[in-house]
């Protein structure tokens, strides 16, 4: 007797309390939180330094500079983007990754109030960049083709963290002239290593997909597939002259290779190949070369005048320090992004 009217209070309880209870919060974007997509397959890949892409650590780099400035950010591989569309963040930032990006319209696949956001560090198609909501590209000649066209486009060159990346010498780890790059897979020899083979100059080599060019005399060229990031600064702080080169299609559009950044922010002296967008900015703090003579020439002249290395690479050092440092690039991301997530929540109050 006793179970049946305990039981019924029971029941009775919990009908009351499901047509009292507060009413359950709708489904709502959270503009606090961001994903940031990648060109890697599986997740358990972000973990494998053998996957390690430039990608990863820049947007490691990205998610906690966002974090500075109130927005915390997460990594998404292609398996974390097409097995889960019901995430909570309330943008979605693109680097080299996307695929929807290239469909007609992205809010028809995405949330019609997520924010699609695209860090362009090399060229997109234009079709990708007209679908992103927010467009922040490295390069000042995208940004004011983007704009003529009426897209929300914002120069934001690349950065560098300087928890990451100081000055940092090490004798384990010198070198006399260093080369961290994966060889492309869509385009030819990189030229610093076709220069290298050409003029006789002996590079240290450290990135992926070398096994079938540093063949020969150069084989003992390649060190290593990978650096890991936090590894990078005694390398680059350690060595005598640190190598640049760009892709072809970042010179044509004018993105400069966050490496310059990084490598300038532990005071390391850097030679590249020849982008006057380099030189606007360094002036003469980093030499540049535009064919193996004057590549030769420049190692064989720094390698022999090592004050002149140092003078340059503290030149080079304050520059990028002035410029180019994370608190300085992310501030305005953020900013540009909170500012678009606000009007956002305006439209949907029925402000105008």
């Amino acid at each position: 007797m006793y179970k049946l009217i305990g039981a019924a209070l029971f029941l009775i309880g919990a009908a009351a309390g499901y047509f009292c209870r507060e009413p359950v919060s709708p489904y709502r974007l959270d503009y606090g939180r961001a994903v940031i997509n990648l060109p890697i397959t599986y997740s358990h890949y972000l973990e494998d330094d053998l996957y390690a892409l430039g990608e990863k650590y820049l947007a490691e780099d990205l998610a906690a500079a966002l974090a500075e400035y109130g927005i915390e950010a997460r990594l998404y591989t292609f398996e974390d983007t097409f097995s889960n569309r019901n995430f909570y963040e309330g943008f979605e930032i693109y680097l080299r990754s996307g695929p929807e990006l290239l469909m007609s319209d992205y809010h028809d696949y995405a949330d019609k109030d997520r924010v699609a956001v695209l860090f362009e560090t090399i060229p997109y198609e234009l079709r990708e960049v007209k679908n992103a909501d927010i467009v922040f590209t490295g390069s000042l000649k995208k940004d004011r083709e983007y704009r003529a066209q009426g897209i929300n486009s914002h120069f934001l060159p690349q950065f560098t963290r300087t928890e990451k990346f100081y000055p940092a010498p090490n004798d384990d780890y010198r070198t006399r002239i260093l080369y961290v790059a994966n060889q492309w897979p869509d385009f030819g020899v990189r030229k610093t290593v076709a220069y290298a083979q050409k003029t006789g100059v002996r590079l240290a080599v450290f990135g992926d997909n070398w096994e079938n060019i540093l063949t020969g005399a150069s084989a003992m060229w390649w060190k290593m597939r990978q650096i890991a990031g936090d590894q990078l600064k005694y390398y680059y702080s350690s060595a005598d002259i640190v190598l640049n080169d760009t892709r072809p299609d970042m010179i044509e559009a004018g993105f400069v290779s966050n490496r310059i950044f990084d490598a300038t922010a532990c005071k390391a002296f850097v030679i590249s190949d020849y982008m006057p967008e380099i030189e606007e900015i360094y002036g003469d703090s980093v030499p540049m070369y535009r064919n193996e003579r004057e590549f030769k020439a420049l190692i064989d002249y720094y390698l022999a005048h090592p004050e002149e290395r140092r003078e340059k690479a503290e030149r080079a050092y304050q520059i990028t320090m002035a410029r180019f440092t994370a608190d300085k690039i992310i501030g305005q991301m953020a900013q540009i992004m909170k500012q678009y997530a606000d009007n956002l929540k305006g439209r949907d109050n029925g402000e105008k």
